[in-house]
């Protein structure tokens, strides 16, 4: 229950200061993050996950930040709400994840297993609506990945899923 909290009222605060303004550049910004520029309404641009040493394809114009718990980044901008890609502090495999995700009454549950690892979504009713889940673990040079959301659209779900899913190592 606590995730959710956290996720959604990161989803929230964050969500907010998202949106591109007249004058607004790609690069750093004053929290110390960098923005990956792409054209509004285009195709994936590819995303540079510096702590990790990963890349993966988002659409738009997106915001890399620290995350907000363990190492790695969160990225937030329209087409993702907001996303966290971390290091996993421990495997967890798919049936794992299926048990955890009991405790939120899950519907429409959707898994796809990965040739490095497993994808799952699904959605809850809350206090503010729907939710809508993505959890992805990819194993990469031998590292465990952790790549979520829990956000309130589900197109941001869908695109948060197809940039967990091509989460790479970086160049």
């Amino acid at each position: 229950m606590n995730r959710i909290s956290i996720v959604l009222v990161a989803v929230a605060a964050l969500a907010a200061g998202c949106s591109k303004k007249d004058g607004d550049k790609a690069g750093g910004d004053k929290a110390g993050g960098d923005k990956a520029a792409g054209k509004s309404g285009g195709g994936p641009v590819a995303v540079k996950l510096p702590t990790l040493g990963l890349a993966l394809d988002a659409p738009g114009e997106v915001k890399v930040d620290k995350a907000m718990m363990g190492e790695g980044h969160m990225l937030t901008c329209p087409g993702v709400g907001a996303m966290q890609v971390e290091t996993a502090k421990a495997a967890q495999t798919l049936d794992e994840a299926k048990e955890d995700a009991k405790m939120y009454s899950p519907a429409n549950l959707k898994t796809e297993a990965l040739p490095d690892g497993w994808t799952m979504t699904f959605e809850n009713k809350g206090g503010m609506g729907t939710n809508y889940w993505v959890d992805v673990r990819r194993t990469i040079d031998g590292k465990s990945y952790k790549c979520t959301t829990t956000g309130s659209e589900a197109s941001q779900a869908a695109a948060v899923l197809a940039a967990c899913k091509s989460l790479r190592k970086g160049s």
